[in-house]
């Protein structure tokens, strides 16, 4: 246990973010609200300007988990997991030209009523439990690990602590709605970049600056940037970071319904792409300032490991100590870190609570069992079922609390639930031809599949072999701690699907993702292909559609009048055709009036989409 504790100011600037955050729940549950509506609590009204959306967006998934877990990462395996920053940005970026615009034109409150457009109401209902049980164990990971960082190094209760933030969360989040929820978002963002900034400025003064710190780290075998083996069961490579990190991103950012509800929020289809840029660098920033603090804790411990020392419980643990023994003696930065802790946990679960109260009463109350209710209404269920859903997380923390490492953990689950979602969304907008059984059977293979993976790496984890980098204790202090320079390991049976059961975590979500598609066809193949006429345009993504999506707007009004330009020809084409055959000793003059008039009606028509499309906005198109 760190030797420092909190002073009366970190308490202090703990409670008054606290305050913050209700009193931002307050002015827009009370004062700013115009009416207690649904597309006010989970759209914004539609209205929302784009800084303080993209911010949300950066701190709704990348939160305590990060700023927890990073560091431990890159302290026990090395720095491969950097690559993270590129997956993060391919992802937002993807999301941002290809799957954001789609969602975006459908306009769905909740996301999977796609699924039920696409395919049937069944698939609809599978897909909304998956996210809804993966949403409740994920915001319970949330609010545990800071709670885990207060107990570390502060000595109070961490039960008292989980209800604290839980309670705190769950009154602005269902008092102020999705306008709370961002707007607290974008505190919370200020005071995570100022936590970590601050942790870093002065541990690279304490370690004697950035060269040192790297050099040391470089002697422990720390700073690993070139491993390319192919080998799937090898935890980070280049391959599984930049693939499967960049899959497990884009499961998050283009098919969660939370960060949907961000796009959807913001006024226009150009306002959420700048937002999901913006995003793109806030979240690596994150990732690489939370990376770079792992290599400095290294650093500072490389001859004396706490944990071996047992001086910590978990490495979860070891950046709130490294705080503690680094600016515990100086009033107010650890406050500052613990608020910076804090509000990752409370962005990932404000945003949480307000995205499943949309399914449940969408999906569920509204879909499965086919009620109806007036937006007014809606509007307050809404409250009511995010109250009732901050309890239960604060019920499943205690579970919780019996997991290994938080970042594995959280990942793991992310690839095994998240990755048959993503897949099923794949197989409805890139495959016209997949039918409601394939979307179906392809789901619950997939999911099945992964489950089994994960609860047989859960099971046989003491058979695997340990690919931790060493750590040292020659320079600790003996008498102070119960030194631990070896582990004793009992033989047990080989399971002979070790090998299989090694994947690393970061290949789940493609291995969800192809296990879906896969599946999907053969059975949509064996139960009569869907014709690509019956499907509505609106509900598939062409080939044509992302290559258009990644021009600039002149090239894309350009390539459209080109089209325009082909069509005018075919039609002028097929009529003179037409014409010469059914009269072929009439006037030549009246054909040709004839083969002007169809070609007119078709521009004219065509531009007029384009000037609908052009001036989108979701002002006037909720349901």
């Amino acid at each position: 246990m760190a030797s420092h504790t909190f002073s009366a100011v970190d308490y202090i600037i703990l409670v008054i973010l606290l305050l913050l955050s209700s009193v931002i729940g307050i002015i827009f549950g009370f004062f700013k609200s115009k009416k207690s509506s649904a597309k006010e609590f989970l759209l914004a009204d539609g209205n929302m300007s784009v800084l303080p959306t993209a911010l949300s967006i950066s701190v709704s998934f990348i939160s305590a988990i990060t700023l927890l877990g990073t560091p431990s990462e890159i302290y026990l395996f090395g720095t491969m997991y950097c690559y993270q920053a590129i997956s993060v940005t391919v992802a937002s970026i993807v999301t941002a030209l290809i799957f954001m615009p789609k969602f975006r034109e459908m306009n769905f409150t909740s996301t999977y009523e796609y699924l039920e457009q696409r395919f049937d109401r069944t698939v609809r209902i599978c897909v909304s439990l998956t996210f809804s049980s993966i949403m409740i164990i994920y915001m319970a990971i949330v609010l545990y690990a800071p709670a885990l960082a207060l107990s570390q190094t502060t000595g109070l209760n961490i039960w008292l602590c989980v209800v604290s933030i839980g309670v705190i969360c769950t009154f602005y989040s269902s008092l102020g709605g999705m306008k709370a929820v961002i707007w607290t978002d974008v505190l919370q963002t200020i005071i995570i970049l100022v936590g970590l900034l601050s942790a870093i400025i002065q541990g690279l003064i304490t370690l004697g600056g950035i060269k040192k710190t790297f050099s040391i780290a470089s002697r422990g075998e720390r700073i690993i940037f070139d491993n390319i083996s192919p080998d799937p069961r090898t935890r980070h490579t280049i391959w599984s970071v930049l693939i499967g990190g960049s899959f497990n991103f884009l499961s998050t950012y283009g098919f969660n319904q939370t960060l949907i509800q961000r796009y959807i929020s913001i006024h226009s289809t150009r306002g959420a792409k700048q937002a999901l840029f913006i995003n793109a660098f806030t979240s690596a920033l994150i990732i690489l300032m939370s990376s770079l603090i792992g290599v400095m804790i290294y650093a500072y411990y490389a001859d004396c490991d706490p944990y071996t020392a047992n001086k910590i419980d978990d490495l979860d643990q070891i950046f709130p100590y490294f705080v503690m023994e680094l600016l515990g003696d100086k009033k107010g930065l650890p406050g500052v870190f613990l608020a910076c802790i804090f509000s990752g946990s409370l962005s990932t679960i404000s945003s949480g609570l307000n995205s499943l109260a949309a399914v449940l009463i969408e999906d569920i109350y509204k879909g499965l069992f086919d009620r109806q209710l007036t937006d007014q209404r809606q509007g307050f269920l809404s409250k009511i079922v995010s109250v009732i859903l901050g309890a239960t997380v604060i019920l499943l923390t205690y579970i919780v609390s019996y997991l290994g490492m938080i970042l594995n953990a959280v990942l793991s689950l992310f690839g095994v639930l998240e990755g048959p979602i993503m897949g099923v969304f794949f197989l409805g907008l890139f495959f016209p031809t997949a039918n409601r059984r394939g979307g179906l059977v392809g789901f619950l293979t997939s999911l099945m599949l992964m489950l089994w993976i994960f609860l047989g790496a859960q099971i046989t984890k003491n058979q695997m072999t340990d690919v931790s980098l060493p750590l040292s204790i020659a320079n600790c202090n003996s008498s102070n701690s119960t030194l631990t320079t070896m582990k004793t390991v009992d033989f047990v049976k080989r399971d002979p699907l070790i090998n299989f059961y090694s994947i690393s975590y970061l290949w789940y979500t493609p291995i969800a993702v192809s296990t879906v598609i896969l599946i999907g066809m053969i059975v949509s193949y064996l139960t009569g292909l869907r014709k690509p006429h019956e499907i509505d345009p609106k509900l598939v993504i062409s080939i044509k559609d992302m290559y258009c999506s990644c021009l600039p707007k002149r090239y894309k009004e350009k390539n459209h009048s080109n089209e325009l330009e082909m069509t005018t020809s075919d039609v002028s084409n097929t009529m003179e055709k037409r014409l010469s055959v059914q009269s072929s000793g009439s006037n030549s003059r009246l054909a040709k009036r004839s083969n002007i008039v169809a070609p007119e009606t078709i521009i004219h028509s065509s531009t007029t989409t384009i000037e609908r499309d052009d001036n989108d906005s979701l002002t006037n198109q909720y349901t």
